[in-house]
């Protein structure tokens, strides 16, 4: 998706200042300037949230933000930081049938790498970002599910999602060697636990 398809989504905000006077939280679509910061966020929110290590394969990936912004719509959300916006999260939109969905069924919109940069947490990020998907979800025909695939050590992001009305359904997880056959054991990082919200 170029630039200016992402362009056309409309800047979504959680609402006014909270409780505690911050600013809302504002998701937009990405753009060619935040590429930079995207790779570094997602980065640092998997690494030192001990997700992989920062010598594992799967890192550049996580880190190739130009790509996915060209193939998938990626949705970033910023924060004011020193009475500045700043990207502090990001997030991949997969509906069924997309090259970037791995596990949804016809009905359901799967979302990918929410990441939160680890120095922006308890901003409200990962929930403006969560908020943002469900409401794209219910705005596509068809759809009666939002899924995601995660993997165990996220219990902080499981304990989000299940506070949204997501179910983990265990007979979904998977494992790499399922879609990559012939895989080492020791690069296996599965089991992925996938959580679903019904719409319906």
């Amino acid at each position: 998706m170029s630039s200016d398809e992402q362009q056309a989504t409309p800047t979504t905000s959680t609402g006014g200042a909270d409780n505690e006077g911050r600013t809302a939280v504002v998701v937009r679509p990405i753009t060619e300037a935040d590429y930079a910061c995207v790779a570094e966020l997602t980065e640092q929110a998997y690494v030192q949230g001990g997700h992989v290590k920062p010598d594992d394969a799967y890192l550049p990936k996580l880190r190739d933000v130009a790509t996915r912004a060209a193939e998938a719509e990626v949705l970033v959300a910023e924060v004011p930081v020193d009475g500045r916006p700043r990207v502090a999260g990001s997030v991949v939109l997969a509906p069924h049938g997309h090259p970037w969905a791995e596990v949804a069924y016809e009905d359901e919109f799967e979302f990918r790498m929410l990441a939160v940069h680890p120095d922006l947490h308890r901003r409200g990020v990962a929930r403006a970002l969560v908020e943002a998907v469900i409401e794209r979800a219910r705005q596509t025909e068809g759809v009666r599910a939002v899924v995601l695939s995660t993997v165990l050590s996220m219990r902080g992001a499981q304990r989000l999602y299940t506070a949204y009305g997501f179910e983990h359904v265990p007979s979904r997880d998977w494992m790499l060697s399922e879609v990559i056959p012939g895989i080492p054991p020791e690069e296996d990082k599965g089991p992925f636990p996938v959580f679903r919200l019904d719409l319906t």
